[in-house]
């Protein structure tokens, strides 16, 4: 069954990853994405340890595992990878950099459609899957 987590980056640069489908919040930080994720393992366990006791419900629904489903806001996804370039990636999948720069500016919302959400998201998990294929 899948946790959703919500990741956003503190202005002193750790990371907030808060639950999003869990009765209450089960929230975690971490100096890294990874120590926050291991953060929030570690919290979700103990969390369905108490609910064995007192929440028969939710220990039911997530006593055979759980996988996290992680969601990170397009304006804070650059952020949090910062060695990401907007420009180089906003051409890669064909869109204005100008244009995907404002995406990005969590200064300044700018609308963007679930369509070109989509290809934003697509482009990052082929750039994913690139980077995994490769064997140093």
């Amino acid at each position: 069954m899948a946790i959703k987590v919500k990741i956003e980056r503190s202005s002193d640069g750790s990371y907030w990853g808060t639950t999003q489908n869990v009765p209450g919040v089960i929230a975690s930080d971490g100096e890294s994405i990874n120590e926050m994720k291991d953060n929030l393992r570690e919290a979700v366990e103990l969390y369905l340890e108490t609910a064995k006791d007192h929440d028969k419900e939710t220990y039911e629904a997530y006593k055979k595992g759980f996988e996290f489903e992680y969601d990170v806001d397009i304006s804070e996804i650059f952020n949090i990878f910062e060695v990401i370039n907007k420009s180089v990636f906003a051409k890669s999948i064909g869109v204005n950099p100008s244009l995907f720069r404002q995406y990005t500016t969590s200064k300044k919302q700018t609308y963007i459609s679930e369509k070109r959400a989509q290809e934003i998201e697509d482009g990052l998990h082929k750039l994913g899957k690139e980077l995994l294929s490769i064997k140093l």
